[in-house]
């Protein structure tokens, strides 16, 4: 599959502040799978507590696992893929372009049909608290506000797209259409957490804006990531 040229990336000044997020639909995959992740990265933080690279081999572990969960959001065998309706992947695309330049930075975002991908500058936001490392939770403060603030902002507004398309999100159709046999909580939209991790250099910013603006070639979307209507990246060329 041709997925066209790479693009030429502005780098930023410092990586202090870069980080990754992928948030996620509500239903787009089984609580289960989410658990069997957190339970799979505490046994690596067990194993690794003691060895002597043990950072690193923690940070290589959570990358393997995000690919695990990267590709079963890319599968859409869960819930709904409300976001592959345009009208509403643009609310969400809005929502996130609003707050650039004020809560964060923008480099990068890509929505797909059950999830999304977003690529953050916080140097200049960031409050002073200690670093995290845990699976799908954001302890940072700033990172959680930035989740909550895009997630309560467009709950309403992709609702009542949904009601006009003829397919409003209840409880009752959640529990009836999906197949993985979990329940979820009323009519949420996103799953309250997010996986996330901090980007530390070059490489690695170069290889997560290579992943998130291929990501909908990887999922069979487009055959070239140009032609995505719903990926952004700052200064690319």
């Amino acid at each position: 599959m041709n997925s066209g040229k790479s693009p030429t990336l502005l780098l930023p000044s410092s990586f202090d502040g870069v980080f990754f997020l992928t948030l996620r639909l509500r239903d787009a995959l089984p609580e289960s799978f989410g658990q069997n992740l957190a339970l799979q990265y505490y046994t690596k933080q067990l194993k690794f507590a003691q060895h002597p690279d043990g950072k690193a081999q923690l940070q290589q572990a959570r990358k393997r696992l995000f690919a695990s969960y990267d590709d079963a959001l890319d599968l859409e065998k869960y819930g709904h893929p409300h976001l592959q309706e345009p009208a509403l992947a643009q609310i969400v695309a809005e929502e996130i372009r609003r707050h650039d330049g004020t809560d964060y930075d923008l480099l990068a975002y890509s929505i797909l049909p059950n999830h999304l991908h977003l690529l953050l500058d916080l140097r200049h936001k960031l409050d002073e608290e200690p670093g995290f490392d845990d699976l799908e939770c954001l302890l940072h403060k700033s990172l959680r506000n930035i989740v909550q603030k895009i997630q309560a902002a467009t709950e309403s507004p992709l609702k009542k797209a949904l009601r006009i398309l003829g397919t409003p999100l209840d409880s009752s159709t959640f529990q009836k259409q999906r197949t993985n046999g979990n329940v979820p909580k009323a009519d949420k939209i996103w799953h309250q957490r997010s996986f996330d991790f901090q980007v530390h250099d070059a490489a690695g910013f170069e290889k997560i804006m290579h992943f998130l603006l291929q990501n909908p070639v990887k999922a069979e979307l487009v055959s070239n990531w140009k032609d995505w209507p719903f990926s952004y990246c700052k200064g690319c060329l």
